[in-house]
């Protein structure tokens, strides 16, 4: 138990090393500011820095023992915190200790408070530590009321509660601490799963509304129902934290334009610009929206604009459940209608109420829960594969690959070709519908035995750290799932073992306001894929990665997909990346950068809802796709679009731009293509074309080509127009089309057409051009993705 009284001075007592006795032997010893700092906060002893001597010795590799080697070190030997390190490089070390308490890991932040794990002296249990800092002057009143609910908490105890125990005054600001249950916040997985299953959403309503009905008894206010003070923990419990701050903190709505949507979700109507207080009916409300969002999978509603959400709660009905998770139970449904009823007075009269309307009981609740939980622990894909079902041959990663990593490439040159493929029973390619659409498709092993059919084991993606950073560093594969952030979010794999993310039937998913991709694959490889049942999934094209990002970044990643060669009415195709913004108003900022990067799907490279301001692409490889930028819509009359292709390679692939031309009385903007050191090797298609309706005559007239230093086969032609796919192809006039510098000829590659990006490197080029350098892109900064594949078989 933490002791009862918080001293604001540190009851650390300070004894210096003897650095001549303790470290004789060391060239490079801990500074004496280091030293001090570690013994101050008692964070290790002089035996534990002396234990890392080999630990530092191996980390400098001949460089000075600077004071973040040895930190580096302290944190290996699990002496500190990756927390703790960081505090300690930090202007303000100091902060680390809080009165007696010590810090050991932040739980997470806002724009007021911040909550660590800490540790008090003379007790084995860590607790909570939240410092935060009112927006009001007012702090004696403030400290009176956190007087007054710690007196009507006292002696209260609920599994599903953490309550606080000690709240301490500071200059400034408040210090407020309370137990600890290690937990993750149903904010997290939310991220990490998506939307909850029904019994789960059932178990975690039963168990908070019987807390917020005890807190009711005790005339507390919980003031702050959301999905991150809302925690899972291991033995099946779902807790609230924070609970009775709020009200006292911000006992009224007060709107910032900094803070982000989501902090707006679950306002109940009657508190939007009226000084209400919250109060028991506010608080059923925001539970209602909680539960909501966990069986939908979003809040009930998703505007990116703070006062429109406001005014969306405070004007509108919160939709049925049922039209966005169709399998809640109808009596889940009915309670959660009358939860979130915009009337309080068409809300149940008190929290007793509200839990003999929900269908379940916190005594049969914590089972589901466990096993929701441990769900997230192991290591095993959640969907199954059906042994029952009569399907045959289930694509195993790793056996799709060996003909690959053997160094057999084929070039299927015409139909003749492909039906001699085809005859080899120990191998498979793309589909035949996307084979017959780009004749020249690499093809790849297949080892149809009971064995390798078994569906290969993932891992679960964590979520992002309080950076808005997820690192992939795990040798097995990761199970593709839908994330959704606020802020910009990173996801990244290490360069020498680049992280696989194995697509099955749904597409990895982001939704941020930036996002970058690097050292990461994305492989299908599903041979019989599930149609989706959602009508609204049915109109979105099947892809790898689905972006709803305002700026996207890709650095060394590969997309590919390896279905085999059977005809099948499910078969899908699918485009590497799709792409929309979450603000189409906002088109300056929206920016698309793709470096080192392969494509390998049968689809489009890049599927765009809207043209972007700014496209660029280094060193990247396509072969076979049907595009590589596809367009739903040709820019507007008022829109530029500048594309930057520098050491881009365009094998056996459809156009460079592919736009749907739905009217033809459009007038489109202005496009700008910079093509430096490119290879455009099409496969019968123009490097623009059109799919529909027929643009205008002088539509080209807009399109500048400066193709300096790049290379086409003699027969390219520029632009094309067709009313549909396997349509007769119109060839279209190009004298209004500035082009410079594109030369055309013939060129030679590395080796046939592989997936192996060194396989497409030209070696000889009969073409004028001003350099000796080659065009085309270059391997050796590609990370060395095939060989990380088959590491996988091992």
């Amino acid at each position: 138990m933490p002791p009862e009284e918080l001293d604001t001075t540190s009851s650390y007592t300070c004894s210096n090393f003897d650095v001549e006795k303790d470290f004789f032997t060391l060239l490079d010893p801990p500074s004496q500011e280091l030293l001090q700092r570690l013994t101050k906060l008692k964070l290790c002893t002089a035996a534990d820095l002396r234990r890392c001597r080999r630990r530092v010795k191996k980390l400098a590799r001949g460089i000075p023992a600077f004071d973040s080697v040895w930190i580096d070190a302290l944190v290996q030997a699990q002496k500190i915190t990756p927390f703790q390190a960081r505090t300690l490089e930090s202007d303000t070390p100091e902060r680390l200790a809080v009165g007696p308490y010590l810090l050991i890991s932040e739980l997470g932040h806002s724009h007021k408070s911040s909550s660590f794990v800490a540790s008090a002296p003379e007790s084995t249990e860590n607790c909570v530590l939240k410092i935060t800092r009112p927006q009001t002057d007012n702090l004696t009143q403030i400290q009176q009321n956190f007087q007054n609910l710690l007196k009507r908490l006292q002696g209260a105890q609920h599994p599903s509660l953490i309550l606080p125990r000690i709240i301490k005054q500071l200059p400034q600001q408040f210090v407020i601490i309370s137990r600890y249950l290690p937990s993750t916040t149903v904010s997290e997985l939310l991220i990490r799963r998506g939307r909850f299953p029904v019994q789960v959403v059932l178990a975690i309503g039963a168990q908070l509304l019987d807390a917020l009905t005890m807190l009711e008894k005790r005339n507390v206010i919980h003031g702050d129902i959301r999905p991150w003070n809302v925690r899972l923990a291991a033995d099946g419990t779902a807790a609230l934290v924070d609970t009775g701050l709020e009200p006292i903190l911000s006992p009224e709505l007060t709107i910032h334009a900094s803070l982000p949507p989501r902090c707006y979700d679950g306002i109940a109507p009657e508190l939007i610009g009226t000084g209400h207080h919250p109060n028991s009916q506010s608080d059923l409300y925001a539970l209602g929206c909680l539960l909501w969002e966990l069986l939908a999978g979003r809040p009930p509603f998703t505007t990116g604009d703070p006062l429109a959400k406001l005014a969306c709660h405070q004007t509108k009905t919160v939709p049925d459940i049922r039209s966005w998770a169709p399998e809640t139970p109808i009596a889940i449904a009915e309670a959660l209608t009358k939860f979130v009823s915009s009337d309080p007075q068409q809300r149940p009269a008190n929290m007793q109420e509200a839990l003999k309307l929900w269908p379940a009981q916190p005594q049969s609740a914590r089972k589901p829960l466990m096993k929701f939980h441990a769900s997230f622990q192991n290591q095993t894909p959640r969907v199954q594969a059906d042994s029952t079902s009569g399907k045959t041959g289930r694509l195993p990663l790793i056996a799709a690959l060996i003909f690959v990593l053997s160094g057999l490439s084929l070039t299927l040159l015409d139909e003749g070709a492909r039906n001699q493929l085809l005859k080899i029973t120990s191998q498979v390619s793309f589909n035949q519908q996307t084979v017959s659409e780009n004749p020249s498709m690499p093809a790849v092993a297949r080892d149809d035995s009971p064995a390798d059919s078994e569906q290969i084991s993932k891992q679960l993606i964590p979520p992002p750290d309080e950076n808005g950073i997820i690192q992939l560093d795990l040798s097995t594969p990761y199970e593709s799932t839908k994330i959704t952030t606020v802020g910009p979010l990173t996801i990244r794999g290490t360069a020498d073992t680049p992280a696989i993310i194995h697509v099955e039937n749904e597409a990895f998913s982001v939704v941020a306001e930036q996002l970058h991709l690097e050292n990461v694959m994305l492989i299908n490889h599903s041979s019989d894929p599930q149609l989706p049942t959602n009508p609204a999934e049915k109109k979105q094209p099947a892809t790898l990665l689905n972006v709803s990002v305002q700026g996207l970044t890709l650095k060394s990643c590969f997309f590919a997909q390896l279905d085999d060669q059977r005809e099948s009415a499910t078969s899908i195709n699918r485009s590497a990346i799709y792409w929309k913004p979450i603000d189409s108003q906002q088109r300056t900022g929206c920016q698309i950068e793709i470096h080192n990067t392969v494509f390998a799907v049968p689809k489009h490279a890049i599927y765009l809802t809207q043209s972007p301001h700014s496209i660029s692409l280094s060193n990247c490889l396509n072969i076979t796709s049907h595009s590589t930028l596809f367009f739903e819509q040709p820019p507007e009359v008022d829109q530029q679009i500048s594309i930057s292709l520098k050491h881009v390679t365009l094998r056996k692939s459809g156009p460079l731009l592919l736009f749907h031309w739905r009217d033809e009385k459009i007038i489109p903007g202005a496009i700008q293509i910079e093509s430096q050191d490119c290879v455009f090797d099409l496969a019968q298609s123009a490097l623009i074309q059109v799919l529909g309706s027929k643009p205008p005559e002088n539509w080209l007239s807009s399109v500048d080509l400066a193709g300096e230093g790049s290379v086409a086969s003699s027969d390219i032609q520029i632009a094309g127009w067709q009313t549909a796919i396997k349509q007769p192809f119109e060839e279209l006039n190009t004298t209004s089309m500035l082009i410079e510098g594109l030369s055309t000829g013939k060129f030679i590659y590395a080796a046939p057409l592989s997936l192996t990006p060194a396989d497409s490197v030209i070696t000889e080029a009969q073409v004028p051009r001003k350099s000796a350098h080659l065009p085309g892109i270059q391997a050796e900064y590609f990370p060395d993705f095939l060989s990380r594949l088959k590491t996988l078989k091992n």
